[in-house]
């Protein structure tokens, strides 16, 4: 019976012991760990996100590829750790659409521009844009690595946190073996170029 206030005592000693060494380790994995390629002026605080909510209302109601606008304004602004639905972008037809249709006979580039301003936030132009597919499929968001971003306009914050230079959630930089990867949230980057 004295069993489990020892378990349970020893169980939060070694929680608090143990912390801020998994705290390191997050801030390591986000963003210590997949460092590779962010360039220095593209690192940012937290007061980059104090317009944030406001960008909401820059949202229109039709964006490309029939992502909904009602989820644009819930991810993009107002919200700093949530995400949607993961495979979204495997439901968004006329996103698959377009990029076979770029893979086949296009170019074989896509730009994703942010949903309140219409700014080139990634492009795919330096891979294929197959590869490109294909890890955003595994992953269930679309996946840029630094060689995608357009870095004038994306900046990203200390705990990973990917944004617009005026404070748009994106997503976030999650690393694996090949370095930084931009996981994005689909509705974020569904603007339409602007007109020239």
């Amino acid at each position: 019976m004295m069993v489990a206030p020892v378990f349970s005592s020893c169980f939060l000693l070694l929680f608090f012991a143990l912390a801020p060494l998994a705290k390191a380790q997050l801030h390591h994995q986000h963003f210590g760990g997949g460092e590779k390629g962010i360039p220095e002026e593209a690192k940012a605080d937290e007061s980059v996100m104090r317009n944030q909510r406001v960008l909401g209302t820059r949202i229109e109601r039709s964006l490309r590829w029939n992502s909904r606008s009602a989820t644009a304004k819930q991810i993009c602004a107002r919200n700093r750790h949530g995400a949607e639905w993961s495979g979204l972008l495997n439901r968004a037809d006329k996103f698959i659409e377009e990029l076979n249709q770029e893979m086949d006979g296009g170019g074989g580039h896509v730009t994703f521009y942010d949903s309140a301003l219409n700014r080139p936030v990634f492009a795919v132009t330096k891979r294929p844009l197959s590869q490109f597919l294909e890890e955003s499929v595994k992953h269930g968001w679309p996946s840029f690595r630094a060689e995608d971003v357009v870095w004038e306009n994306v900046r990203i914050l200390d705990d990973g946190e990917v944004v617009t230079r005026d404070g748009l959630h994106l997503g976030h930089n999650i690393p694996d073996e090949k370095g930084a990867r931009f996981c994005i949230n689909l509705v974020c980057v569904s603007g339409f170029a602007p007109e020239r």
